[in-house]
């Protein structure tokens, strides 16, 4: 078929370039122009070479939802941030446990006076007068009971072990986050498919239209608002394409990996694998019995009766049990990272509590020294010193501090009770967000399963639309009318496999069964 004359004439405009004049000579670039090209030269050139070892360890022309979550696993910087906070706490641990073990020190002091002074032999009992004095002293302390240190130690524990909770919550935020990135990035490629076969439909209308014109069947505004068509589509074609690009810098920003790497992705996947997810597959299974779905057929008046009678039903949760819910409950009480180190944080705050009770105890430490002249100053100098052994106990304790640590408890108290509180908000939130994400789920299902059926009658009433116009017993809008609904019920389908897909790894993510 002959194409527009219009699209002929756009088309070269926008291709061919411009015929050079032979008499008009083509003025020579100036240094900054060649230097700018130079420039640009070496920048494409050093990308590459940055870009070329990235790309031998990432597989990305073929990429899979499993391979984008292992890269994301290993690249993603709050992933790497949260590792890193992980390690900080167990050194947070290790240091508690340290302040524990003995600790051996070496101290030496030297003090020059203009007049003499009297220093005293601790261990001969001798006075002696002289401008220097000199102290060396080898001294391992022990720490025997200290509840600042015993409480400390399992505050720092508990702590690491929210750290460790708090990079499993991060983790599982990056898995919901990954799957959610790559399958937009899959539903605009499939719109992307839609839209350019939405422009070659209407650009058939579009010629039929111009034939009738030229045989003097049809107006030219008929004409015209084929073209009107044909020009939205294209406008809509772009826009699709925007929204991709996007959602693709989006992807591998979740990803971590260089933004330069982003024109080589290439999906594996090319179409949304609600199948080949069991309990999907088992529920629509379900769902299709209890409202009578039957994409495979052509609906009837009656069918889609049933489906408007059927609407109050969809007020309720009709898939899922009170039992398979609460199991569901009972998942996220049990693996969700969150809720756990906020649990954990109750224990902190309880230790918390126990420290500054502590303080009305005594501190008990003990020491062994091998010094010269104890901790006095002597007049012997370095290297000429006799060194004595000496042990001791040390026990210290706070008597009265006007009432300082009866208001440090009762903070202590008040910071225990709103981590508790915190506790139980938490909890509410996550069950409330796990019975949200469960109806979420069967309405994604049920607008899945309409539009499926929706998409089979949309292309039935095409061909039917398109037989009709080539033998001219329907008008063009009519055939524009079911092409845009066809289109329309494509892209309702490949959003609702999209909302499927989401409020599926929703519900994991609220369970936390993939944050082990």
């Amino acid at each position: 078929m002959a194409s527009p004359i219009w699209y002929n004439a756009t088309k070269l405009l926008l291709v061919s370039p411009l015929r050079e004049n032979p008499f008009h000579k083509r003025p020579s670039l100036s240094i900054w122009e060649l230097m700018c090209k130079k420039v640009g030269l070496i920048t494409f050139i050093s990308s590459v070479i940055l870009c070329a070892p990235l790309l031998a360890d990432l597989n990305l022309k073929n990429l899979s939802l499993k391979g984008a979550e292992e890269i994301a696993l290993e690249y993603n910087k709050s992933l790497l941030i949260a590792r890193e906070g992980t390690t900080q706490a167990q050194e947070r641990k290790s240091q508690a446990v340290s302040r524990w073990l003995p600790a051996i020190g070496y101290r030496a002091e030297f003090r020059d006076i203009e007049k003499k002074e009297l220093f005293f032999n601790v261990f001969s009992s001798v006075f002696d007068f002289s401008h220097q004095g000199y102290s060396s002293i080898l001294q391992l302390s022990q720490p025997i009971f200290s509840t600042d240190l015993l409480f400390g130690l399992k505050s720092k524990n508990l702590e690491a072990q929210v750290t460790s909770y708090e990079q499993a919550n991060t983790k599982n935020e990056l898995l919901l986050a990954v799957r959610d990135r790559y399958y937009e990035v899959l539903l605009y490629e499939k719109a992307l498919v839609i839209e350019r076969e939405n422009i070659d439909y209407l650009s058939y209308a579009l010629q039929q239209e111009q034939g009738r014109l030229d045989a003097g069947n049809a107006t030219p505004f008929e004409v015209n608002q084929s073209k009107v068509a044909v020009a939205n589509a294209i406008s809509t074609y772009y826009a699709t394409l925007k929204k991709l690009k996007n959602a693709r810098n989006a992807f591998i920003l979740t990803l971590g990996i260089d933004p330069l790497l982003e024109p080589e992705i290439y999906l594996e996947e090319h179409s949304m694998p609600i199948d080949s997810i069991p309990v999907l597959s088992v529920k629509l299974q379900e769902l299709n019995d209890v409202y009578d779905y039957r994409s495979d057929t052509f609906p009837t008046t009656l069918d889609f009766s049933r489906h408007i009678e059927s609407l109050e039903r969809a007020r309720k949760l009709t898939l899922f049990t009170a039992s398979e819910v609460q199991e569901y409950l009972d998942l996220a009480l049990s693996l969700r990272p969150d809720l756990l180190a906020r649990k954990l944080q109750v224990g902190v705050a309880d230790q918390n509590v126990n420290t500054k009770l502590g303080t009305y105890l005594p501190k008990i430490s003990g020491y062994v020294r091998y010094s010269y002249n104890d901790v006095d100053l002597g007049t012997r100098p370095f290297f000429k010193q006799e060194y004595d052994l000496s042990a001791g106990v040390v026990l210290s304790w706070n008597l009265f501090d006007s009432m300082l640590r009866e208001h440090e408890v009762r903070e202590a108290r008040s910071m225990r009770s709103s981590s508790r509180i915190s506790y139980d908000k938490e909890w509410q939130r996550i069950e409330v967000e796990i019975r949200n994400g469960l109806y979420q789920l069967e309405e994604a299902m049920l607008t899945y399963l309409s539009s499926t059926q929706a998409v089979f009658v949309a292309e039935q009433a095409r061909e039917q639309a398109k037989d009709k116009l080539h033998f001219g017993r329907i008008a063009p809008l009519e055939y524009r009318d079911s092409v845009n609904q066809l289109a329309q019920a494509r892209n309702q389908q490949n959003q609702a496999s999209f909302d499927l897909l989401a409020a599926y790894y929703q519900v994991r993510y609220a369970t936390g069964v993939d944050a082990k």
